[in-house]
């Protein structure tokens, strides 16, 4: 379990808060991160693309005339389907032998398609680059691609140990309510025989996409140069809850599969006004975050003794002890003029 000692000191303006938008916050290096929640957008359609009412798991996409509905659900997946390398039979091709080194010994579905999905996270730069072959081949020999080559690649991966997969063409809108900044986009779909088809965007989310990917029933455009999806509304609700695995580059958030923890997670916020960090030394490492939207978070924080510090416009206001001696969720609360303390959650 967690424990927290007695401070040395009192802080003025630390309160416990755990929640913390994926989309939006800071304190989160280049990694795999597990997100929970729920996310909704919606969208005004341009005119010469075809959007019609699609649902997979965790993905609701609901057409009224020209408004798109998206509400996306990050529950875990719970698949219970095994995998099983050995009844797969050799395939030639660097794909396929790649694939088959990835998967070696994963024992679910959900397990090999993760690893193909994080190969190709760690492995493959984005290059907008249209004059290059996007097959999955070339894509795989030069380790650069745009969406298109990213899709085809993980496509021809999971093929190759027999996961069915396809390319899913869509937009992906961004900005804030009233914006109209779109992008086309490829990502992949996955199934699964016990939950169906999922989708996943191997360079940026696995197993999930967030509502702001709105997908495409056809790639025939009515239109040359299609207007863009005007975003109405967004309600984000995506939180990361634990850190999976440190990337080389990139930030990537995944969904996962059961109540499974993979390190350690401190959180804390402050009421303080002024520009406040917050630093946990231990373990030989020593990290700092700042504070945003009033929380400051550190992932991947391995079993240790560890000091707390807060500290706002480079004067120390508060400090505790910590002992963290697994992988757990822990809240940090710091209430002006009142003893510091710290409770601990099994997972979250």
């Amino acid at each position: 379990m967690s424990r927290a000692r007695q401070p040395r000191r009192r802080a003025p303006g630390v309160a416990a808060l755990l929640l913390w938008s994926v989309l939006g916050e800071g304190g989160a290096g280049a990694g795999t991160y597990l997100v929970r929640g729920a996310d909704e957008a919606t969208f005004l359609v341009p005119a010469g693309v075809r959007v019609e009412p699609y649902e997979n798991f965790g993905y609701r996409l609901e057409v009224e005339e020209s408004t798109a509905r998206i509400q996306v659900d990050a529950g875990p997946l719970g698949s219970l389907q095994p995998f099983q390398l050995a009844r797969i039979p050799p395939s030639r091709g660097a794909a396929a032998q790649l694939a088959r080194a990835v998967a070696a010994d994963a024992t679910t579905r959900f397990e090999a398609a993760s690893r193909i999905l994080e190969w190709v996270a760690a492995n493959l730069r984005y290059d907008l680059d249209r004059t290059l072959p996007q097959d999955a081949e070339s894509v795989l020999a030069r380790r650069t691609a745009y969406c298109t080559g990213v899709a085809r690649l993980t496509v021809a991966l999971l093929d190759a140990l027999a996961i069915p997969a396809r390319e899913v063409a869509g937009f992906v809108v961004g900005g804030e309510p009233g914006a109209g900044r779109t992008g086309f986009h490829r990502w992949v779909e996955i199934f699964y025989d016990d939950r169906g088809w999922v989708f996943a965007d191997p360079l940026a989310s696995h197993h999930l996409v967030p509502a702001s990917y709105l997908r495409l029933a056809s790639t025939t455009m009515e239109a040359d140069l299609p207007g863009p999806a005007l975003l109405l509304s967004r309600r984000e609700g995506l939180e990361m809850v634990d850190l999976k695995s440190i990337a080389p580059v990139g930030r990537v958030m995944a969904r996962p599969n059961g109540e499974e923890r993979y390190a350690a997670v401190v959180r804390v916020t402050s009421d303080v006004r002024s520009p406040a960090a917050a630093t946990l030394e231990g373990s030989g490492r020593r990290w700092r975050v700042d504070f945003v939207g009033g929380a400051a978070t550190f992932f991947g924080v391995p079993p240790a003794a560890y000091a707390l510090r807060i500290w706002s416009v480079g004067r120390l206001v508060g400090e505790q002890e910590l002992e963290l001696d697994g992988p757990r969720w822990t809240e940090v609360n710091i209430a002006i003029g009142e003893a510091l303390s710290a409770r601990t959650g099994e997972t979250r």
